[in-house]
């Protein structure tokens, strides 16, 4: 008897009971007296000065990793808690105690960041020498450095106070706003109320067209009645942004972002620019999709449709199987890390109605653990999701051995390992299949994830940049920020789609982060960075995964730049670096054209 593998993760042994845990509640209390003894401690510090010495320091970043390491296992947790049930009030109320300790936590980030700062040159240079500071001095440098580009300490900790029932109350009310919202799809008298992302989910992928449109027209209909509160939300955070960087004196609203995903602008403008020069080709596979539905007049859900679907079902534990088999064959150390994350109830991916949409790895730092949520529906796409997720956990399973400092990571490196895994799983798959429907099902799949990250965050990002600068003159209304969408998107698909998503910028959650500026564009530098460092591993012999595990280990002590250089050999600021990176995207297309010659003649 087949021996079936649980869909749903197991929290209790984080946290038992739940958002009634008391050993949550015990942390919760354990960060904030560790948050208050670490804010007075730097006081007193700072009132020594001169006299303060290197080892009371030291104590004091301990107390602070502790805390940050402690935060950032709480929020998940919370968050995990949340997404399993969307009811969970006191989920709801966990959230916000988290927002008020992470406000807490910014705010000892501030007064560390000043101490920093103060430090006298050559008792700076003697403490990094320090042989515990050394794992993580590439952070404090960053810190110090970070600094300068600030105002005085008294108004960037006001600034941070202000942010809870700011710019983070907005984030917290738009995510609020996105898991109440319920779209009516089905026909009438067996019409259900369903979640944003189950009703995406019937328009991409309902086998009959007519579903797909009626689920489509319900999204649109549903978002536009609610479409005031979400432009207010978004019109008041990045309101707030502006604000913050009008006092500070900055005038490039990319700034904060570059910062914090350790990148050049020149290399962001570099990739922007290598993926403008390919576009012809990403239009040449929209017009052939088009072509292939033999439909007169389509609209974005039709693209997002497989063409080729496959019509292999493939079980949770079948998909298990597949995941483990493809990371052994990279790496026997991958290989028992995925054994472990299925057998001691790391992973959510159960299809019901409850929990909300989409997909993430939560990392518990602390208790030296991941947890990976996302809906599993028996598709290949869903396998490519769970070992993208996988990759996430894997970064943290490395990092987890470091000093808290060590582990912060910019999200575009972030993304490089779950892509990586992405394409050892997908490729495989491509590469064993001798039927060609089922081939071109895969490469459907293949072509559609690349696409969305060189072409639909792109133009998400464009989109963004259009609206801060038109947001310094005023608030966007509705009709504004839809036809803005409109405007980006019929750049790229003008003369391939009748009708796009004008609503899309109310459920696309990355442009609410309170915390993360720009929060799309890094999954491009991710997808493309992680193409590049794929494309060394097939070609590799040896040691690699070592050098992999390596450069994932080191991603919270470099700069995206470094990392190239180091592990690479590339430079990421010319448009080599990103052309290569694309060449297997482009081969998939490439190869896709041809095969689907014979069905438009």
């Amino acid at each position: 008897m087949e021996q079936t593998t649980s869909q749903n993760w197991n929290l209790d042994t984080l946290y038992a009971g739940g958002s009634q845990s008391a050993e949550l509640k015990n942390l919760i209390v354990e960060i904030k007296s560790v948050l208050e003894e670490l804010s007075e401690g730097l006081k007193a510090y700072q009132e020594y000065g001169q006299a303060a010495d290197n080892r009371s320091f030291l104590k004091l970043l301990n107390q602070f990793q502790y805390a940050r390491s402690g935060w950032d296992e709480l929020d998940d947790f919370v968050i995990c808690l949340y997404s399993q049930d969307v009811q969970d009030s006191e989920a709801v109320v966990l959230l916000d105690e988290s927002a008020v300790i992470k406000a807490k936590l910014d705010s000892v980030q501030i007064d560390l960041d000043e101490a920093l700062a103060n430090f006298p040159e050559d008792r700076w240079n003697e403490f990094m020498e320090h042989e515990e500071v050394k794992a993580y001095s590439f952070y404090l440098e960053e810190r110090r450095n970070t600094v300068k580009d600030r105002l005085p300490v008294e108004m960037e900790r006001l600034i941070n106070v202000l942010s809870v029932n700011g710019i983070k109350a907005w984030e917290q009310h738009q995510q609020q706003l996105l898991a109440k919202m319920k779209v009516p799809i089905g026909s009438a008298g067996e019409e259900q109320e369903v979640s944003i992302g189950q009703a995406m989910n019937e328009a991409m992928y309902a086998e009959d067209r007519s579903l797909r449109q009626q689920a489509a027209e319900a999204i649109a209909e549903t978002c536009a009645d609610q479409a005031e509160d979400f432009a207010t939300a978004l019109n008041r955070i990045s309101g707030f942004r502006l604000d913050v960087y009008e006092q500070r004196g900055w005038h490039n609203v990319l700034k904060e972002a570059v910062e914090q995903n350790r990148i050049q602008e020149e290399s962001i403008r570099a990739l922007v620019k290598s993926i403008d020069d390919n576009k012809d080709l990403y239009r040449a596979y929209f017009q052939r999709k088009v072509a292939l539905t033999g439909l007169e007049q389509v609209s974005w859900f039709d693209l997002e449709t497989p063409i080729f679907a496959s019509e292999e079902k493939i079980t949770y534990s079948a998909a298990k199987d597949i995941i483990i088999k493809q990371f052994q064959q990279f790496s026997e150390k991958l290989g028992q890390f995925a054994e472990r994350a299925f057998e001691e109830g790391w992973i959510e991916t159960e299809n019901r109605s409850d929990k909300a949409g989409g997909g993430f790895c939560a990392s518990m730092p602390l208790s030296n653990e991941s947890r990976i949520f996302m809906t599993y529906r028996e598709n290949y796409q869903d396998i490519v999701t769970l070992a993208h997720e996988f990759g996430h956990a894997y970064h943290n399973f490395i990092l987890h051995d470091e000093p808290a400092f060590a582990q912060q990571k910019g999200t575009s490196v972030a993304e490089s390992a779950s892509t990586f895994l992405e394409n050892l799983v997908l490729d495989a798959a491509i590469g064993h299949t001798t039927n060609e429907k089922e081939k071109l099902a895969l490469l459907e799949v293949k072509i559609k994830d690349g696409l969305k990250y060189v072409v639909s965050v792109p133009n998400m990002y464009r989109f963004e940049q259009e609206f801060y600068a038109r947001r310094k003159n005023g608030q966007l209304t509705v009709e504004e920020i839809n036809n803005l969408i409109k405007e980006v998107e019929s750049d790229f698909y003008g003369g391939i789609i009748e009708g796009s998503a004008p609503y899309k910028w109310m459920y696309i959650s990355h442009f609410y982060s309170a915390d993360k500026p720009f929060f799309n564009i890094p999954y491009t530098i991710g997808y493309l960075f992680s193409n590049g460092i794929y494309s060394l591993a097939k070609e590799a012999t040896g040691d690699f995964q070592e050098k992999y595990d390596e450069l994932l280990r080191n991603s919270g002590r470099m700069t995206v730049e470094q990392l190239a250089q180091n592990y690479l050999d590339a430079d990421v600021t010319k448009t080599d670096f990103w052309d290569a990176s694309q060449q297997a995207l482009k081969e998939a297309i490439e190869e896709y054209l041809r095969l689907t010659e014979k069905y438009i003649e």
